[in-house]
């Protein structure tokens, strides 16, 4: 059984994530709605970011303790080619209670070794690329997660709606407009041949926020 996936961005009116200072306060005040009990983010996500990573110590290695009452959700990155090295940052965060990372049969020996050390839970599902049927399926019988929230960028986005594994999209709709050419927005995925790839939405909420922003709820139509 796979759990439930869940894809949450801010965005303006036209549906990009850049160029605008979005409402991060409001963004994460709302996360609580949805009982995540992993939170998916993509390295490149991981790879900017917005504070100075401190430098590993050896306390950093140690395993995280394992409290059966934390209700607190995993930290699951989709990392194939190793590239993401500061798990010791991630830990050090209050918002998560394990860590889980997802990787290939291509990913370096050497990464898996890192993780290995470093105490993160590590699971090889696919070839050359993350094999996420698979590994929705693993973070159910392994690790009990029912509900999956991806906090990312658009290329995430796009693999798991392309591969018609989101059940929900809930977009922070921000009173801007960004235009432009580039694709930058919350669902970046190579144009479609047909008609038929486009994805189908149920709306299924609008709540009125601070500021002029609207809270959009929608059912992804299988």
């Amino acid at each position: 059984m796979k759990p439930r996936v869940i894809l949450y961005n801010a965005v303006s009116l036209d549906g990009r994530f850049d160029w605008f200072a979005p409402d991060i306060g409001l963004f994460y005040s709302l996360v609580p709605k949805w009982g995540e009990d992993a939170t998916m983010v993509g390295t490149n996500t991981l790879l900017n970011p917005l504070t100075e990573i401190p430098n590993e110590t050896a306390a950093d290695l140690d395993p995280v303790p394992v409290d059966p009452k934390d209700t607190r959700p995993i930290l699951v990155v989709p990392d194939s080619r190793g590239r993401f090295r500061n798990w010791h940052f991630m830990k050090q965060q209050p918002y998560w209670k394990g860590f889980v990372a997802l990787c290939t049969e291509t990913t370096p020996d050497g990464y898996l070794s890192y993780l290995q050390k470093r105490n993160i839970d590590c699971l090889v599902l696919g070839k050359d690329h993350v094999d996420f049927d698979q590994a929705l399926e693993a973070l159910n019988v392994r690790f009990g997660i029912k509900v999956v929230r991806v906090d990312s960028g658009g290329t995430l986005n796009g693999v798991l709606l392309r591969l018609g594994l989101a059940d929900e999209v809930h977009l922070l709709v921000h009173p801007k407009l960004v235009g432009g050419a580039t694709p930058k927005s919350f669902f970046q995925a190579s144009d479609l041949s047909s008609p038929d790839g486009v994805i189908g939405l149920r709306l299924k909420g609008v709540e009125k926020q601070s500021g002029d922003i609207l809270l959009l709820s929608y059912d992804v139509i299988r």
